[in-house]
This record gives structure tokens, sequence and C-alpha cells, in this order.
């Protein structure tokens, strides 16, 4: 197992359908999503906006005027939304707390992640793209999905997954 691959993740998208595991209905998944979504906090909307448009092909649906010191960007494509926040009054966390070094230290979400169609399309685009490749790609594996974890603009990690390897 990777150091990766035994990190917590989100997973924001379908279930896997292609297991031969069998639930019981006590521990069948509550949620059938056909698509993910992650907000954010960053200190810039227009810049991060620039980011997830050109590097993830993602497009603006809502961007209402900015109130009570805040901004907000809608934007949405191939199933994943992304909302992003920018308040005036936040800081980053390394202003806040100075000794923490690793988002993993904090209780809370610290990578949000996808379920893509196409991963090795993907990652050859990202790269393309000039996308920093935090980590990974790992292969699909019969107990792992194939993925990858990416940094935006902010340095938020983003982790994308394939398909399992044949189980």
């Amino acid at each position: 197992m990777t150091a990766i691959s035994a990190l917590l993740w989100l997973t924001l998208t379908a279930a896997d359908s292609g297991g031969s595991t069998q639930a019981s209905s006590s521990t069948m998944p509550i949620v059938t999503a056909n698509g993910a979504f992650f907000a954010m906090s960053v200190p810039d909307v227009q810049a991060s906006s620039r980011w997830y448009s050109e590097k993830l092909g993602l497009h603006v649906v809502m961007q209402p005027p900015k109130q009570d010191k805040i901004a907000v960007v809608v934007l949405e494509g191939g199933g994943l939304i992304v909302e992003l926040i920018q308040k005036d009054d936040a800081m980053p966390l390394p202003q806040v707390a100075p000794r923490i070094d690793d988002n993993t230290l904090v209780h809370g979400i610290f990578k949000a992640g996808a379920i893509i169609a196409d991963f090795d399309r993907t990652v050859e685009t990202l790269r393309k793209r000039g996308v920093e490749v935090a980590f990974g790609p790992y292969p699909a594996r019969p107990d792992q999905r194939a993925n990858v974890i990416i940094r935006d603009n902010g340095g938020n990690l983003i982790q994308l997954f394939g398909e399992y390897a044949s189980r």
C-alpha cells in the first residue's frame, strides 16, 4: 500500500460499481452520486477561477457581485462543481497557526477528489496544461483505484481516481 493510499481520502462521486463484494442492507451506501462538488476558501478568487478554467476545463456558471467582503465564483464541467470563496478577512493556515506545516495535522477536510472516466488521458492532459502533480500517479490494482494527487494554484490537494485493476 502506498503512503497516499494509507491517507484518508474524500471521494465525492459515484460508488464503485464494479466490485464483487456484496454488502448487507445495513452497510449499503446511502448515496449514489453522479458528480462531484467541493468548495474552498481562496486568497484570490479571480486567479483561482482562471486556474480551474485553464487547467481543469471548468467554466463559470455563477459569479454574484461581491457583498459583505465576500466574493464567490462557481465553476462547473464534466460533472464537477467547484465553489471558490474569497473572504477579505480570511488568512492562510501558516499565518493563523505558524507551527502547522501539514494540513493533515488540523482536523477537517484536507483534500478533495473525484472519480474520472479516462484516467490516463486526464493525467496526460493535466501534464500538458502544466498542472503540478503532488503525488503519483499510482497504477490501478485490485485493491486500489488508479489515482493521482494534483495541487491547484493555492496549494490545495485534489485527488483524481480512475478504475480498479481487474478484480
